[in-house]
Parts: structure tokens; sequence; C-alpha cells
């Protein structure tokens, strides 16, 4: 948590939201068993999570899933020019090497 001067309201809900946090229920039942509203409760929360005053969410417990994120391909060109020479290339050309392969191709009979 930081070390940002707060006033006694903020304290006030700041031990509220820690309380409900060690609570065994969500942030609504805690709310209601406090005698809140758990619209204030949550509203707070959202106050003082944006000034710094809460500390970051713990992080979550592993699902037994693993993101996959799979490599963009880069994707092939194929041209056919005037000449019918075909070209296919299907790996990273810049456009340099693109304009050389197009001109040498083009200059076959």
């Amino acid at each position: 948590m930081s070390d940002i001067a707060i006033t006694e309201r903020q304290q006030y809900w700041l031990d509220h939201i820690q309380a409900a946090g060690d609570f065994d229920g969500t942030l609504a039942e805690y709310a209601r068993s406090a005698g809140l509203k758990p619209k204030e409760l949550y509203s707070w929360k959202s106050i003082l999570g944006s000034r710094g005053l809460l500390d970051p969410p713990a992080a979550s417990s592993p699902s037994g899933f693993v993101q996959v994120i799979s490599r963009v391909r880069s994707s092939g060109v194929s041209l056919v020019l005037p000449n019918g020479i075909r070209l296919e290339c299907h790996g990273e050309l810049g456009p340099e090497q693109l304009e050389a392969l197009v001109v040498v191709a083009s200059r076959l009979p």
C-alpha cells in the first residue's frame, strides 16, 4: 500500500475494503453484513484504487490452462510477370529485395 496521506473518511472505507478482502464471501455480502450499501463499498473501492491506496490485486491462481500464442507466419506472395515468369516468395523480403527480383525476372526471356 502507498504512504499517501488520507482523510478519516477514506480510512473508514479503506478499513472496510480490507476487511471485505478477509471476509469469506463477496464484497456485496460483506457490505450487507456490516450494514453498508454494496454500491457505496464498490464505489469507494474504485475511488481508493484509482488514488493508489489499495494493494495491487494478488496474482490469480493457476487455472490449469496455458496461454498459447501462435507465431504469425509471413504471408507468401506469388507474382506472374508478363513474360510468363512466376515468382513465389514465402519468406520475408524487404521492398528493395522484392524490386530487385522483379527487375531481374522481368529481363528473362
